[in-house]
């Protein structure tokens, strides 16, 4: 898949966070993402053994962000304009993924939709993004 201008995209990433969290693209079309992250222990939250919201939030992110305007060179394309998630269930286990789509893309918006399950499947959380494409200096 090529990018607009003709660079190639791939699933790699210049995202120092992304790397500590230990997010992986698993799957990436002009469609959409599918995002995975390993759960760690300092990713509960006062519950033990539950992840805390703002990692499920993230992954979401990074799942609509990377579908939205995938990486050139490692660098992203956009940013996040706006993002709403509703929490459905307690994310436990020990993965979890996230699944993005896009639902509208424009010419510089693009509105994507994310689905995010534990590693046995159960539906955690769904949301929504808005994200807007830049030029990196």
């Amino acid at each position: 898949m090529k990018a607009a201008g003709g660079n190639a995209i791939s699933t790699e990433s210049k995202n120092r966070f992304n790397h500590y969290l230990g997010i992986e693209i698993q799957h990436l079309d002009d469609q959409g993402c599918k995002a995975a992250l390993k759960i760690r222990p300092d990713f509960y939250n006062s519950i033990d053994g539950v992840v805390h919201g703002g990692v499920t939030s993230t992954l979401a992110d990074v799942a609509m962000g990377y579908a939205a305007a995938p990486h050139v060179d490692g660098v992203q394309q956009c940013v996040t304009v706006e993002s709403k998630i509703s929490y459905l269930a307690p994310a436990r286990g020990d993965l979890l993924l996230a699944e993005s789509k896009v639902i509208k893309r424009g010419s510089k918006i693009i509105v994507m939709e994310a689905r995010i399950t534990t590693g046995d499947g159960e539906l955690v959380a769904v949301a929504l993004g808005t994200y807007a494409r830049v030029k990196p200096k």
